[in-house]
């Protein structure tokens, strides 16, 4: 591929954005959109998260480096006693080779069951055969898988899996230990499930031949999962069910209100027209509404006060008039007793006989000045004194029976007076209300005479309180009557203002909801590939180096339609010639395809993930598009740790006849089951067997072998420094960037050496050097100083057994 291709390769791969800066970036160029509906699409995105205000991909913006360190398996699959596959937990290129049957697969799938809880091998199978024949035939027990892991700025942790004896494939126990500390159940704390689904690093052949079988519509189901493409359609559930039970309350409003106008409609109570003409207005005044429902309303209807008057109507009881005539008869009698005369003669004695006292005051004891026979003396002045007490004793009587009378004729009159005529209320029919009010209107035609008003006063006050008591029980059954009738009908008119009165107060949200489901409908399509588009332009890097000789090009990948018309479109090129690129490609084109679609993924920068495993993806391939295949490998392996199984030896064998750097591993099967795992090809012992190989070729003058020599010395002990270094880095927790530029500032090859034996490239190695350690080393400078001398088998088998040493430091 030219070099502007893999630029704009990188540049993509980049350029990728997680769910929520996509979600981000889409709503922020929509002006249209209010701000309340943006809100609700993030606040719908954070609960798909987890309420956290971001993606679960986010949280990985900055994710730990992890790295697998080993994978060792007993009683699982093809493995018997347990047998362990020791992995160099950095980047790099290993390649697991072993025949059918050997067991490398077993590997593979033990990983897969512990980071997944599945296989993807046995996955969806109906046959029983596939779930049952787990367990090794020959040590069942114990049954158990430990993957080992590294972590950045963390120490090594393990993965187990293990089953009791007997138990079924489901009934295992998982569990998680970090250094040597205490077991924890479960792989929880370790926060991969969302990574998993996002950033899957296992790809079986099983799922590289099931990945076109499904269709198109299967591949984007396969693609969304990988792309998060679940979170912008969880959230769009999540506003779906939100506006459906928001819709639901005015919906439930709305229906209320048709069955209380229904049920307005029936009425013929003079407030259920009242209520329906509310009813009718936009907007219902709903405080009015329910005014009438729970009757502090009802000043706008003028039956039910007017019936409530009625039913309580004032009037005298028959024992207050009864009093009242009674006391007006017996002031009458009193004031009768006394005669008016009587008491005016008695009135004048009085002041006659005071004129006479202040006549003898004046004038002494005297003849009476009117008679001349009498004597005014002081016996007549006593017998005078006591007269005008006795007289005004008389007239005192008199006045109280005449104050007595008027207060009784006072009160009859006022009680008479108090009562009033009643209006007819509008459509009630009330038989009492006229006799009532013809019974007030001669009470109050009041006669002349005390006499006659006490008999009147009784006569027709009699009447009068007949007749009410007649119009109130009139009145109070029918307000009965109708208030039996109303109150259903104003529980349910209030019932409904409750209802809408929460409809209204969601008027805002739901508006809000609809407007931010609607916008992320329409935005699913730019959203899902603004999401595709670094992961295609990766894609179709890698096919480009895949297809080799292939005439197949992929030019675009695309996320077409929803629901059951989704389907994922790859836009081809025969020779030129456009073309849907499915149809036209071969099996081994269909794998390699899977494959480019699924490493840009896998390797993405977001993913916690460090490593990525293939469990047999050549087998369909050609060996022009394996030769692509390890390129594309070699790249990836720069920045991660690749573990490839492969049954047949093609892959390796391009890896040693290309000199990849690669560590070729294989795995034999003995009988019982027993697995071995040993070292085919090791980059630095692949060196050691280029020096053999030079010593042993006789062809070869003996001064280019002592040139050639130290080249290959430094090559082999430096390969083998730095898998022990990185090795040994990863296990302690060290991130990666900061390996990387030890190992760069390391110049020399004992400095390299002191960082894999010591974790220091300026410690003195001197104590570590051996005799045969110290003579290969001395070689390697030897070669760099121009002093080069002959190198014989023994300095070869130093060297070997030194690499080997190196190798074997953890």
């Amino acid at each position: 591929m030219p070099q502007e291709d893999e630029a704009g390769a990188e540049a993509a791969a980049s350029a990728e954005q997680s769910v929520h800066d996509v979600i981000l970036e889409l709503l922020g160029s929509d002006a249209a959109l209010s701000d309340a509906a943006k809100d609700v699409v993030l606040g719908a995105l954070a609960e798909v998260a987890g309420g956290v205000g971001e993606s679960a991909e986010d949280k990985q913006n900055q994710p730990t480096a992890t790295f697998l360190a080993s994978i060792e398996v007993c009683g699982f699959r093809g493995v018997g006693p347990a047998a362990r596959l020791d992995l160099y937990p950095a980047p790099g290129l290993m390649v697991v080779s072993g025949r059918n049957g050997s067991g490398k697969s077993s590997f593979a799938e033990a990983l897969e069951l512990t980071l997944t809880g599945t296989s993807y091998r046995w996955f969806n199978k109906k046959e029983s055969l596939w779930s049952e024949a787990w367990q090794n035939l020959h040590h069942p027990d114990p049954c158990e898988i430990q993957v080992g892991f590294t972590r950045e700025a963390a120490g090594p942790f393990t993965v187990g899996v293990q089953w009791n004896d007997g138990a079924t494939l489901e009934h295992c126990t998982t569990w998680t230990q970090t250094g040597g500390g205490k077991r924890v159940d479960g792989t929880g704390d370790l926060g991969w499930s969302r990574a998993l689904e996002l950033h899957r690093p296992l790809l079986s052949y099983e799922e590289l031949g099931r990945l076109f079988d499904g269709g198109p519509s299967a591949l984007y189901d396969a693609l969304a999962k990988l792309l998060g493409l679940d979170a912008l359609a969880d959230t769009e559930k999540i506003l779906t069910a939100r506006h459906k039970a928001i819709k639901a309350a005015d919906d439930t409003a709305d229906a209320e209100r048709r069955r209380v106008q229904k049920a307005l409609s029936e009425h013929t109570d003079e407030r259920a027209a009242r209520a329906a003409k509310l009813l009718r207005k936009r907007p219902v005044p709903l405080d009015e509404v329910r005014a009438l429902a729970t009757g502090s309303g009802e000043a706008q209807s003028d039956v039910v006060p007017a019936l409530r008057v009625l039913a309580e109507l004032p009037t005298p009881t028959l024992d207050a008039v009864a009093d009242a005539t009674r006391h007006l008869r017996t002031a009458i009698k009193a004031a009768a007793d006394t005669a008016t005369a009587a008491i005016d003669l008695t009135s004048q004695r009085v002041e006659l006989l005071r004129t006479a006292l202040r006549f003898h005051d004046t004038a002494g004891d005297t003849d009476c000045p009117v008679c001349a026979q009498g004597r005014l003396d002081a016996a007549w002045v006593a017998t005078a004194q006591d007269s005008i007490t006795s007289s005004e004793d008389l007239l005192d009587e008199y006045r109280a029976t005449a104050q007595q009378l008027k207060t009784a004729r006072s009160g009859l009159t006022a009680m008479i007076q108090e009562l009033s005529v009643v209006a007819e209320v509008p459509g009630v029919e009330l038989p009492a209300c006229p006799a009532y009010n013809a019974a007030v209107a001669a009470a109050r035609t009041i006669p002349v005479g005390d006499d006659a008003l006490s008999a009147h006063a009784e006569t027709t006050l009699t009447e009068v309180i007949a007749a009410a008591d007649t119009l109130r029980a009139q009145a109070a059954d029918e307000l009965d009557r109708r208030e039996s009738a109303w109150a259903p009908v104003a529980a349910q008119l209030g019932g409904w203002v409750g209802l809408e009165e929460q409809a209204r107060a969601d008027d805002d949200e739901l508006k809000a909801v609809a407007a931010a489901k609607k916008w992320v409908n329409e935005h699913a399509a730019a959203f899902r590939n603004r999401r595709l588009k670094p992961i295609a332009a990766q894609a179709r890097h890698i096919w480009h180096q895949l297809r080799q000789e292939s005439n197949v090009d992929l030019v675009e990948i695309s996320l077409e339609g929803t629901a059951t018309r989704r389907k994922v479109v790859l836009e081809g090129a025969v020779d030129g010639r456009p073309t849907k690129a499915l149809s036209v490609m071969s099996q081994g084109e269909l794998h390699a395809l899977a494959l480019a679609l699924f490493l840009p993924r896998a390797t993405s920068p977001k993913s916690p993930f460090r490593f990525v495993v293939l469990d047999d993806p050549i087998q369909a391939m050609d060996p022009s598009k394996i030769d692509g295949f390890v390129q594309v490998l070699s790249g990836i392996a720069k920045t991660h740790q690749v573990i490839v199984f492969s049954h047949d030896d093609r892959l390796a064998s391009v890896i040693r006849d290309t000199g990849v750097d690669a560590r070729l591993i294989e795995v034999v099967r003995e009988t019982g089951s027993r697995v071995t795992v040993r070292d085919n090809v090791n980059p630095a012992l692949r060196h050691v067997g280029d020096i053999f190989a030079l010593l042993k070729d006789d062809r070869m003058p003996a001064d280019i072998k002592g040139r050639a020599a130290p080249a290959l010395f430094r090559m082999a002990l430096e390969a083998a420094a730095k898998q022990a270094f990185y090795a040994k880095a990863a296990l302690a927790g060290d991130a990666l960037t900061e390996c990387e530029d030890r190992w760069l500032s390391a110049k020399k090859t004992s400095s390299r050496l002191a960082l894999a034996v010591h974790g220091n490239a300026a410690t003195d190695l001197t104590p570590w050097l051996k005799p045969e350690r110290k003579r290969a080393l001395r070689i390697c400078n030897a070669g760099a100083h121009g002093d080069a001398q002959p190198v014989s088998i023994h300095d070869a088998r130093d060297l070997e057994k030194t690499v080997r040493e190196v190798l074997a430091l953890r």
